[in-house]
């Protein structure tokens, strides 16, 4: 019987026909944000004198998913970027000195619920709740991360910039936020930022095994200069199961040939010990641990390779976003999965854009990895795949 192969909607199909012609990309929210969480300089600090800022995003779409092998229409929040309102400052401590803070709720505009886009379980700064010190050394931080540093990593490589149907996060492996998080950035030299962070279980001692269950090490270089990204991460956690070491590493690489912009990622990922459910990972964030696995889980033995490659193009006043994504598992399951994503971008304004993407999932193997975007995900279709269409805006503010 011959496989429904997925269909360009209709919608995207219009949208990128009617915006082909001449223009130059304009500087939105979108590409603003991007830059953003794509900096390797990063951090919390803001130059001038005291201050405090409140700021939000708003990301709403309609959406037509796969879903239990049928189709659903949705009205959803947070696809590209994640719907939120957040609130920021800085003070002057003298001598060079800052304190800075940042606490980001997630809101879900379609039924204005409370919502993060990873992790479980409705937090009132389920984004990120962070304090840091700034000064000559650096930065350091501590709290609940806005992303962690494999994520960071990830970043640097996704040209959907961890957003949309073509986002890295949907199969390649990440930590995803993290609870009590201490995290150290180094200043730049000569482009390249160093980073460590430590993530503390909180595991009520029961024996001297499952003291550090849960707990986490990243240790993470970036550089940057005008044309070239690059970030590396390589992280070790304590699966909170049974103890043994289950490992990241992330890599990740851009240029920016000014027309357009090339992107690619290499990461591994070790589970040897016992399995990392959904339910598992549900208790640890919950009970204010970690965050942010996806939902398909980890299972035992789980031994991945994965790349990926894509580009955003400059094409009529907006930008063209393409991603492809290989996962190879090495282990006794041998679940592979690849993904392909197309987004275009559409700036009506610097705080405003209209956004149409197209993602789809195929999975091998009993792999049941969905389609995900910034806070969304979509199901399966009945050949075990995953795929979706959505158009929406993105208002910052």
């Amino acid at each position: 019987m011959k496989a429904n192969k997925p269909r360009l909607h209709p919608l995207l199909a219009a949208l990128i026909a009617t915006t082909a012609a001449g223009g130059v990309a304009a500087q939105t929210a979108q590409t603003q944000e991007l830059k953003q969480i794509t900096s390797p300089a990063g951090g919390l600090a803001s130059g001038g004198s005291s201050s405090v800022q409140v700021y939000g995003l708003i990301d709403s779409s309609v959406a037509s998913v796969s879903m239990q092998g049928q189709r659903a229409t949705k009205l959803e929040s947070g696809h590209m970027m994640g719907s939120r309102l957040g609130f920021k400052g800085s003070e002057d401590l003298g001598g060079g000195l800052r304190a800075n803070f940042q606490l980001e709720m997630g809101i879900n505009t379609s039924n204005g619920a409370q919502q993060q886009n990873q992790g479980f379980g409705a937090k009132a700064f389920g984004r990120g709740s962070l304090i840091s010190l700034t000064g000559n050394f650096g930065e350091l931080r501590m709290g609940r991360t806005l992303a962690s540093l494999p994520t960071e990593v990830q970043a640097v490589g996704d040209p959907f910039g961890l957003g949309g149907g073509g986002n890295l996060q949907g199969i390649q492996p990440s930590p995803g936020r993290q609870n009590n998080n201490i995290l150290y950035q180094s200043p730049s030299i000569g482009g390249f930022i160093g980073k460590a962070a430590y993530t503390i279980s909180e595991y009520t001692r029961q024996s001297i095994d499952i003291e550090h269950r849960a707990h986490q090490y990243t240790l993470a270089l970036f550089y940057k200069n005008d044309a070239w990204s690059a970030a590396v991460s390589a992280t070790r956690m304590t699966n909170p199961t049974d103890g043994s070491a289950t490992r990241y590493f992330n890599s990740a690489l851009a240029y920016d040939f000014k027309a357009f912009k090339l992107f690619g990622s290499f990461a591994t990922f070790k589970n040897p010990g016992a399995a990392i459910t959904p339910t598992v990972n549900t208790g640890l964030d919950n009970s204010g641990q970690l965050a942010g696995f996806p939902s398909v889980g980890y299972y035992e033995g789980q031994d991945d390779r994965s790349f990926s490659i894509g580009a955003s193009v400059k094409l009529g006043p907006g930008t063209l976003l393409l991603n492809a994504i290989d996962l190879n598992d090495t282990g006794p399951l041998n679940r592979d999965a690849r993904q392909y994503g197309v987004a275009y971008l559409y700036p009506m304004s610097k705080r405003t854009t209209l956004y149409t993407d197209y993602g789809y999932v195929k999975n091998k193997n009993g792999a049941g990895y969905t389609l995900t975007g910034a806070v969304t995900a979509a199901g399966f279709t009945n050949n075990g795949n995953s795929n979706a269409y959505r158009v929406g805006i993105i208002h910052s503010f």
